[in-house]
């Protein structure tokens, strides 16, 4: 596969599964939990009449919302349409990204008012709100980490973000997207050794980790922090073999599953280029072109020492499905459908389906 995978990951260290759920995966749930709030918050000073709003102290901020960024010629002629916001305008962006919602109607009385210089009592609008697919996956997100964070020995306090105007709440959601980043497996170790657990053949973790990932005392400490893996899909060789050549992985609903799922759904939002590099960096496209594979999304049913990839209508020997997928799967590209099924999955959406 080109580079080593490698991971500089001493799972058998308390202070590394701290640290993770403190400072890495804790600042960005921190982060998440607090712009969802600012968010809340901003919204419900917005939400009464326009009119009411534009007398207030959220003036500015309302105007940079709705209007921010519109073309002066519309403002001029009185009438705004869609075209009159640019794209990467901040009222475009409050609107179709963070789901601060105005029709169209309510913002041109809003101009006209401000035009004549004479805003009536009631304007009969307000903002509403929204849900945008970024907002909806920002909050299924926050979800399955606050399961994560009932079950882990480490406490996370939201942060509070103060907003006086638009760009403190675009830097709270800057923050969230940074944050993110940071905890893809292509930039975090932690996060990696935890993709690696999704579903990969024991031999191959053994040959990864060694024999320690399987020791009693790093079993125990795993499971202090929610995380248990054991044989998901089983090859059919044996109760003997399966234990020992078996694809391992996350148990259902387990801290880890929740955790590399979070992570998966993250594509959505820092955008699928970034699950592209993490495929391009272990050159995974091209593996799979070698064995004749070019789709994205494809099942495999295992049993009796034999697995068969349903899609191409191929089958091989469980060994040599071994040979040549252990490093696909060990990248978290793999997901168990059943005992006997499992997707390798080339799309995050995919992942986390």
């Amino acid at each position: 596969m080109g580079e080593s995978v490698r991971v500089p990951v001493e799972f058998w260290d308390e202070s590394a599964w701290a640290r993770y759920f403190r400072d890495e995966l804790g600042a960005f749930y921190a982060a998440l939990t607090g712009f969802l709030e600012a968010r809340q918050s901003v919204l419900e000073r917005l939400s009464g009449d326009l009119a009411q709003v534009l007398r207030g102290s959220d003036r500015d901020l309302a105007l940079q919302v709705l209007l921010g960024g519109v073309k002066q010629e519309c403002v001029d002629r009185g009438v705004i349409d869609w075209d009159c916001f640019p794209e990467g305008s901040a009222a475009r962006f409050f609107g179709n990204e963070l789901g601060f919602g105005v029709n169209l109607n309510a913002v041109n009385k809003l101009v006209n008012a401000l035009r004549a210089g004479k805003m009536p009592q009631e304007l009969g609008v307000g903002v509403t709100e929204q849900e945008t697919s970024i907002i909806k996956t920002l909050r299924e997100i926050e979800s399955i980490l606050a399961r994560v964070y009932r079950r882990v020995p480490v406490e996370v306090v939201p942060r509070r973000y103060e907003v006086r105007d638009a760009r403190d709440l675009v830097k709270a959601y800057e923050e969230v997207l940074n944050a993110g980043l940071r905890l893809l497996p292509l930039y975090n170790p932690f996060t990696f050794f935890l993709y690696s657990l999704r579903l990969t053949p024991k031999p191959y973790l053994k040959v990864m980790y060694g024999e320690r990932l399987f020791d009693s005392n790093v079993a125990a400490l795993m499971e202090k922090y929610g995380v248990k893996i054991g044989l998901r899909v089983v090859p059919g060789l044996g109760k003997e073999l399966d234990e020992e050549l078996g694809l391992f992985g996350h148990e259902g609903n387990s801290v880890g599953d929740l955790v590399v799922r979070s992570i998966a759904m993250l594509y959505g939002i820092v955008g699928e280029r970034e699950f592209e590099k993490y495929l391009n960096k272990y050159k995974i496209r091209k593996v799979l072109e070698d064995i004749g594979i070019y789709t994205s999304e494809f099942s495999v049913s295992i049993g009796g020492g034999v697995a068969y990839l349903t899609s191409e209508k191929k089958s091989m020997s469980y060994t040599d499905f071994l040979e040549l997928f252990s490093p696909v799967l060990f990248l978290g590209l793999g997901k168990p459908l059943s005992s006997s099924w499992l997707d390798i999955c080339l799309s995050s959406s995919c992942l986390f389906r």
